[in-house]
């Protein structure tokens, strides 16, 4: 049985380049990639999706994540994934307008906005609340703000369920606009396994590699970290939410 295991790892990796200690897969191989950190950089891109799957549920932020990516399809609009939340500071009041009668139509806005709300509150400059008309409270609420760091804790690990599967939606909506086409052979092709994720060795091949194309995703599409707008607001707010308590450097 070990011996079966390793030779069917070993056939997995076959088609991989190593890269210093790491396995590049075939699909990002001819590829020229950047690094992007991913929880300093990539992970508030895509914290909205985790924020949707808490408030709501995974079943409804791929609703969401299809309706978007099935919209733009139609626009012909490929500049960007819409998976990031930086895309959203590209449109103009016009367009976000119509994409949130879109939406509407669809009748998922209303439950999208519920869900996104207390979000909103904590980060009311985010550029995803240009799809609402929601009027920020301006106070915080702390039992959200403790839940929400606890997830954002948790996300920290790229490798784990939740942060795996907020990647995944934007490799959905890659596959969904026409953006992201793969062979039959590569773990991608077999995509809808991420839900078993990590319970299967088939669903971490494909978690690896969801995790391996959303970093060249975002590598090729986003803003440096320096000029990102959102991340910088992120983490600069989420300081202001949160304060350090500098006394307690004192007690150790």
């Amino acid at each position: 049985m070990k011996e079966d295991r390793e030779k069917k790892s070993g056939k997995v990796l076959s088609s991989y380049q190593k890269v210093g200690t790491k396995f590049v897969p075939p699909l990002l191989q001819k590829l020229k990639l950047e690094y992007v950190s991913w929880s300093r950089q990539i992970m508030p891109e895509l914290i909205w999706w985790d924020v949707l799957v808490d408030k709501v549920s995974h079943r409804f932020a791929a609703t969401v994540a299809g309706e978007i990516a099935k919209y733009f399809k139609a626009k012909s609009n490929h500049d960007r994934w819409w998976a990031f939340i930086s895309d959203y500071s590209h449109l103009s009041d016009e367009e976000a307008h119509e994409l949130r009668t879109h939406l509407s139509e669809v009748k998922v806005l209303p439950q999208m906005a519920a869900g996104l709300s207390d979000f909103l509150d904590l980060y009311p400059s985010c550029p995803i609340s240009k799809l609402f008309d929601l009027r920020t409270t301006g106070s915080v609420d702390a039992g959200y703000l403790l839940r929400f760091e606890t997830r954002l804790s948790e996300l920290e690990d790229k490798r784990s369920r939740s942060g795996v599967l907020v990647q995944a939606q934007a490799i959905y909506m890659a596959f969904i606009s026409g953006r992201l086409q793969v062979r039959a052979d590569l773990a991608l092709a077999d995509f809808p396994e991420i839900e078993k994720y990590p319970s299967t060795e088939k669903s971490i091949e494909v978690g690896a590699s969801v995790c391996a194309a959303v970093n060249m995703l975002a590598s090729d599409t986003l803003p440096t970290y320096p000029d990102d707008a959102w991340v910088q607001y992120f983490w600069k707010h989420s300081l202001e939410l949160r304060p350090l308590d500098f006394s307690l450097l004192g007690k150790l």
